[in-house]
């Protein structure tokens, strides 16, 4: 707690100041006529002169000596240079005494002239002192260096101005003149003396409040003091020995006196109730310090203990006075300790706190770890030490804290990847020596990022903690789990048989996660994908061996995700060339490299073009025409599918909006992967992008494959009733491929079954083809749904979809896919044929 300012009223000294200077008033008036002059006989004016001198210089040497000897003050140099200046005009004063008219000639003879010059040089000399010290505003320290150089330069100034008044008086211009009084320039000075004296008192109370606790109040009547006696001086006749002259000392001295009473009190009064202040404020702190504070001789008896020994050592703090700092010891401790202690005081060593831990035995017999900290010191050749005891308790529990914060994730709680490393490095050393088995499983998690971006962090965070809990719970105990950031995991099998003991353990932790999760709000799916490598197989050290373990995750989710893969060495080449893939396309994507074709779909009566379907291409200079059978898988496993796919959509949306403005209106079939679809706001993202083009709804087609509307029908029916709303036509790409419940598949609002092209290409020599194209057809019909049929090539296949009813196609039999211009130009051929015959049908536009 600060300590508030201690003010002191001094109301003696105060009423005092003020009858002096009330009394001045009518001084003044008495001494200002010649007629009211009183004059001195000489010899009593210099009995009376000298003695008030005399008391004027011993007051100066006061001033200096407790100005020049100040310790602790919060304005050290200018009370040092206020008690140095005072020295000089203390030396002077006397000078002029000794010069007086009466006193024994000095050097040269004695006068008022000379008597007048030092009286002047003293004067100015504490005028400018005074304004200096009222006007100082550092606080900075003074060395003794600088306090001896400014004593010197002091005395050196006095010395020169006694060369000059005591051997060549005459050359100082005239200030007294017997008959005739004081000089123009005599009286011009004085009157710049009681200037700087105002000035002072002007900056005195502007600064009042800096230097309230200086002892304004005896400033401010030092000033206004000095400037009244030098009125006095103003009013001197042809006589230098009357009334004013009189008066003036006597006001002189009372000035001195007032600047002595501040003067003491910065320099002694204010240091010392520092210095007691700060005392009270040490006992203070000691008796409210949370640590421990023992005061102990060399011998080792305690000489002070501050109330928190109490707690620490369940001792009373009396108690421990007299006591020896062995009773904190075992018995059998004490003796080594007496003879430690014995050597720390022969050679003392302070210690910090932090650089001693140790146990301290208390009371109760218990052991409390404590840190010591030791200071030493000598007093009267008396060695003492302190020791600040601190209790270890909470910190120790801390530390353990911290460890395992440093060691684990805070949100699962699952070791993190420095422990998982830690642990690997150990399993790898204890099978080398035992020539074991060793299994790491590096487990990635499918769609994490999309339900991340859609429902938010919290979502997200919640989903990781049920997974791993799920997967905790197929694990063994001695099998350690970890989550090395992110959505990623690993997994640490030691002491294996053979391989499949780990492929059982991958299969238990995919199925663990296939079951949905029931999450604040809502219900998702998020299955995962895993990659094995083994030691000693696979490789020798534990950063190769989770990289092939990453590796062969990233192999699994390209192979379709919610699999495992083993790493094998053909996928260092591939993996490389992925990333490389990766790397491309990123900046393809950024710097809109990629392109979409359009392959046109034909009425199969009528031979018009009726639709397209967007398809990906890519040309890059490095590594030539890339496939999206390429790109994709990349893409899905890097997680650059979504901005590529949401790139698509734009594309193929400014497409439509351009045709459309040509007249040449068509529906346009964009597929969508797994990712894109799963995405929680699909709808949404595909109205915007339909809104920035300025594309109708009605002309585009999502296109999903089998398995994609198959994986979750309820999600999938919520997702295509939100896009059918929008106005969009869904797609059911793959179809045949792989199984559909019919009771599903009649529940979802598709408009469009797409027979594909592996089902095409048997025919007309393979039966089962056909059949199973037949059956296609007819089920589609019965639906209510439109065909498609994919990579028709020959005239075979054609004739086989026009006898059983197949509404579109397409392949290579009429084109392969193109870029916008080119199917823009078969669009104005196919409109310049329809309008050379106007009882043709206008063709139903669709691009897939």
């Amino acid at each position: 707690m600060r300590q508030m300012p201690e003010h002191h009223s001094h109301p003696y000294q105060k009423a005092i100041g003020l009858a002096l200077l009330t009394l001045a008033l009518p001084l003044l008036w008495w001494v200002s006529s010649p007629a009211r002059q009183f004059v001195f006989a000489p010899a009593i004016f210099v009995f009376f002169h000298n003695v008030l001198e005399l008391f004027a210089v011993v007051v100066a040497m006061l001033i200096f000596m407790t100005g020049y000897r100040a310790v602790l003050s919060a304005r050290e140099g200018a009370v040092v240079l206020l008690g140095v200046v005072f020295l000089g005009v203390g030396l002077l004063d006397l000078l002029h005494a000794l010069s007086y008219v009466g006193m024994p000639d000095a050097v040269s003879a004695n006068s008022p002239h000379k008597s007048m010059f030092f009286w002047l040089a003293a004067r100015l000399l504490a005028a400018l002192a005074l304004l200096a010290y009222v006007g100082w505003t550092s606080g900075s320290k003074i060395g003794l260096r600088k306090k001896r150089l400014a004593l010197v330069l002091m005395l050196a100034i006095v010395g020169v101005l006694a060369m000059i008044g005591l051997r060549w008086p005459e050359r100082v211009p005239a200030l007294f003149t017997p008959g005739q009084g004081l000089s123009p320039l005599k009286i011009g000075l004085e009157w710049l003396v009681i200037s700087l004296n105002l000035a002072a008192l002007g900056v005195l109370w502007q600064r009042r409040a800096a230097l309230a606790q200086e002892c304004g109040m005896a400033l401010g009547f030092a000033l206004a003091l000095s400037a009244v006696s030098e009125l006095f001086f103003t009013q001197l006749g042809v006589n230098d020995q009357d009334g004013a002259n009189a008066v003036g000392h006597f006001y002189k001295g009372a000035a001195y006196l007032y600047l002595l009473h501040a003067t003491f009190n910065e320099a002694l009064r204010r240091p010392l109730a520092q210095l007691a202040g700060q005392h009270l404020r040490e006992k203070v702190t000691l008796a409210a310090a949370p640590d421990g504070v023992l005061w102990v001789d060399q011998s080792g008896d305690i000489l002070m203990a501050n109330p928190a020994m109490e707690n620490l050592s369940g001792y009373a703090a009396g108690e421990l006075m007299g006591q020896n700092v062995a009773i904190f010891l075992p018995e059998h401790l004490r003796a080594q300790h007496a003879q430690s202690l014995l050597d720390n005081f022969t050679k003392p060593h302070p210690r910090p706190m932090g650089s001693m831990e140790l146990n301290l035995l208390r009371r109760d017999g218990q052991w409390l770890p404590v840190d010591i900290s030791l200071g030493y010191w000598g007093n009267d050749g008396v060695q003492h030490a302190i020791a600040y005891v601190r209790d270890l308790t909470e910190r120790r529990k801390f530390e353990e804290t911290l460890k395992h914060q440093a060691s684990h994730d805070e949100l699962t709680g699952l070791p993190n990847r420095w422990l998982f490393n830690l642990q690997l490095n150990q399993a790898l050393a204890r099978s080398g020596r035992a020539a074991a088995r060793v299994a790491v499983l590096f487990l990635d998690l499918d769609d994490f990022k999309n339900v991340n971006d859609s429902y938010g962090h919290a979502t997200g965070d919640a989903l990781l903690v049920q997974v791993s809990a799920r997967m905790r719970s197929v694990l063994r105990a001695n099998d350690l789990l970890a989550r090395l950031g992110g959505d990623e995991f690993g997994i640490l099998l030691t002491d294996l048989l053979d391989a499949d003991e780990a492929v059982i353990v991958a299969n238990k932790l995919l199925w663990s996660l296939q079951a949905s999760y029931h999450l604040p709000g809502r219900e998702v799916y998020s299955g995962a994908s895993v990659g094995m490598a083994f030691y000693p197989l696979d490789a020798q050290d534990s950063d190769t061996l989770l990289r092939y373990a990453d590796m062969a995750m990233y192999r699994a989710k390209q192979a379709g995700r919610g699999g495992f893969a083993l790493y094998s060495k053909e996928m260092d080449g591939r993996v490389r060339d992925d990333m490389q893939l990766h790397t491309q396309l990123k900046q393809a994507l950024a710097q809109g490299a990629l392109a979409l074709h359009y392959q046109p779909q034909v009425d199969v009566a009528t031979g018009a073009i009726v639709g397209a379907e967007a398809l990906l291409r890519w040309f890059d200079p490095v590594l030539g025409q890339v496939p999206p059978t390429r790109i994709i898988p990349v893409a899905e496993a890097t997680g650059l599918i979504l901005p590529l796919s949401d790139w698509v959509l734009d594309a193929a949306c400014a497409q439509i909006a351009a045709w459309t403005q040509a007249g040449l209106a068509l529906r346009v079939a964009v597929n969508f992967s797994a990712t894109q679809f799963n995405q929680p706001n699909l709808a949404e993202k595909v109205r915007a992008a339909l809104a920035r083009a300025n594309a109708q709804a009605k002309w585009l087609v999502i296109e999903i494959t089998e398995s994609v509307a198959m994986k979750n029908p309820e999600q999938a029916r919520e997702q295509l009733g939100a896009l059918v709303a929008l106005g969009c036509q869904v797609a059911l790409d793959d179809f045949g491929t792989g199984y559909s419940s019919l009771a599903y598949l009649k529940a979802l609002p598709i408009h469009k079954l797409k027979i594909d092209k592996s089902f095409m290409d048997g025919i007309p020599l393979d039966a089962s083809d056909m059949a199973i194209s037949k059956t296609i057809i007819a089920m589609a019909h019965s639906l209510g749904m439109t065909l498609v049929a994919e990579g028709v090539e020959n005239e075979a296949q054609l004739a086989f979809l026009q006898q059983h009813g197949c509404e579109v196609y397409q392949g290579w039999l009429f084109a392969k896919a193109m870029p916008a211009l080119a199917l823009t130009a078969l669009l104005r051929l196919d409109a310049t044929r329809d309008a050379a015959h106007p009882d043709g049908a206008t063709p139903d536009l669709v691009l897939l």
